[in-house]
C-alpha cells in the first residue's frame, strides 16, 4: 500500500508479531503429542468408532482464527492510520543550543555518576518532556567546538546523537567556553559576532544620553544557548563572547556542575581506572563559581547562571520558569493530520479472538435420523 496513503504511528509494536511464531510452533507439538496419546491407547482402524467428534481439521482452524485476532491486535496497538490531509498552523517555539564541556575535568566523579553524564541526563530529560514547536542541537567543546548535532525538530535524532558525545568528541584538549559562543553564533545561529562588536564600539563612541539598549526581534529571541560545564580553566574570552552573544539576541543561560571542594579525575590506562596525576600528585578538578558567573554578570536580561553543585540539575523547571520566557519564533507549518484506524482492528481481533473461544475442537453431534 502505499506509504503516503497508509501509516504506522508506532511501527515498532510491528515487532510483537514473532511471538506469534513460537505460539505456533507449541500449538503444533501439543497436537502432535495429543496425536500420540490417542495413537497409544486406541488403534487408527477403531479411531472413528471410539472417538466419533475427533478431529484434526478444527483445532487448526480454532487456532488460526485466535492468531489472526491475536495479530490485529498488535496492529491496533501500532495505530495504522490513513486519508492524511494537510491543514496550516502556526507553531511557536526556541532554537536551543546545548553547548556541553567534555573536558577531562568533567570525568570528575563529585556529581553522580560523574558530571559530564549528569549533564547529559539533565539535557535528555529536558528534551524528553520539550513542547513541540521547538528546535534542538548539540555542540560539545574543550579547547575547541564541534557541532554534534545542527538544530532540528526532531528530538529522538538529538537523543541518539547525545549518548555518543564523550571526552574523545573533540581532539583538541583545554575548555576554550569563548570559541564555542563564537562557533554558535556564527555556525549554528546564522549570526555575525564581528558586527555586534563594531556597533558595540560606535555606541561606546556616542554621548551617554543617546546610549538605547538594543531590542533584538523575535527570531533572534528564539535562539538560546545553554551551557552546562564545571568551571575550570576556561580560556579565551568567554565573557566578552557571551556579551556580543546578548547583543545579537542570543540567550546565555549557564549551568554549573561539580563542588568547591572538587574530585580527583579518573582515567583509564593499560584498562585499568586510575586517577589523573602531574609530577606525581594527584590532580584535583575543582568547581569556578566565580569565573562561571562573571561570564553573565552584567548582562541586563535574557542570561542566567545555576550553581547546580553536587545536586542533579532540574533543567525541566529550568526552561519551564526562566528560559522559556525569553521569546518564541512563530512559524507557519504545513501538519499532516492522519485518520487514526486503530479501533477497527480492535474491533476486529476481539471478535476473532472470542469467535476462536467459541469453536468447539470436536464435530459436532450428529442428529438422529427421523428426529426433529
Amino acid at each position: 500500500m502505499d506509504a503516503q496513503f497508509f501509516n504506522l504511528n508506532h511501527p515498532a509494536f510491528l515487532q510483537w508479531l514473532w511471538a506469534l511464531v513460537p505460539l505456533a510452533l507449541l500449538f503444533g507439538l501439543d497436537l502432535r503429542r495429543r496425536q500420540k496419546a490417542v495413537a497409544l491407547f486406541v488403534s487408527k482402524s477403531l479411531l472413528d468408532d471410539v472417538c466419533p467428534r475427533r478431529s484434526i481439521g478444527r483445532p487448526i482452524v480454532r487456532f488460526v482464527i485466535l492468531c489472526m485476532g491475536l495479530a490485529s491486535l498488535i496492529l491496533a496497538a501500532a495505530q495504522p492510520r490513513w486519508d492524511p490531509r494537510q491543514i496550516e498552523m502556526q507553531q511557536q517555539g526556541q532554537n536551543l543550543l546545548f553547548c556541553l564541556d567534555v573536558s577531562n575535568s568533567m570525568r570528575a566523579r563529585d556529581v553522580d555518576p560523574s558530571r559530564l553524564e549528569a549533564a547529559k541526563a539533565a539535557i535528555r530529560s529536558l528534551v524528553t518532556h520539550l513542547p513541540a514547536g521547538n528546535q534542538v542541537g548539540l555542540m560539545a567543546y574543550a579547547g575547541s567546538a564541534e557541532l554534534k548535532c545542527p538544530l532540528t525538530p526532531n528530538y529522538s535524532h538529538f537523543l541518539s546523537v547525545l549518548p555518543d558525545v564523550t571526552f574523545n568528541s573533540v581532539d583538541q584538549g583545554g575548555t576554550n567556553l569563548g570559541d564555542a559562543i563564537h562557533s554558535a553564533m556564527r555556525n549554528v545561529f546564522g549570526l555575525e559576532p564581528s558586527q555586534a562588536a563594531e556597533d558595540k564600539k560606535k555606541a561606546a563612541t556616542q554621548p551617554s544620553t543617546e546610549l538605547k539598549a538594543e531590542q533584538p526581534d523575535g527570531h533572534r529571541n528564539a535562539n538560546v544557548l545553554v551551557v552546562l560545564t564545571d568551571g575550570e580553566s576556561h580560556e579565551g574570552d568567554a565573557r566578552e563572547m557571551a556579551a556580543l552573544a546578548h547583543r545579537l539576541g542570543v540567550g546565555v543561560y549557564i549551568i554549573g556542575l561539580g563542588t568547591a571542594a572538587g574530585a580527583p579525575i579518573p582515567i583509564e590506562i593499560d584498562g585499568k581506572i586510575t586517577t589523573l596525576k602531574f609530577k606525581d600528585q594527584e590532580v584535583i578538578t575543582k568547581f569556578d563559581d566565580a569565573s562561571l558567573r562573571s561570564i553573565v554578570a552584567d548582562l541586563p536580561d535574557r542570561s542566567g547562571y545555576l550553581a547546580a553543585g553536587a545536586s542533579n540539575v532540574d533543567l525541566v523547571d529550568v526552561y519551564k520558569n526562566v528560559i522559556a520566557k525569553q521569546g518564541m519564533q512563530t512559524k507557519d507549518v504545513r501538519v499532516t493530520v492522519w485518520q487514526e484506524k486503530y479501533q477497527l482492528f480492535v474491533g476486529i481481533g476481539v471478535v476473532l479472538v472470542v469467535l476462536s473461544t467459541l469453536i468447539s475442537e470436536q464435530r459436532p453431534v450428529p442428529r438422529a435420523g427421523g428426529v426433529r
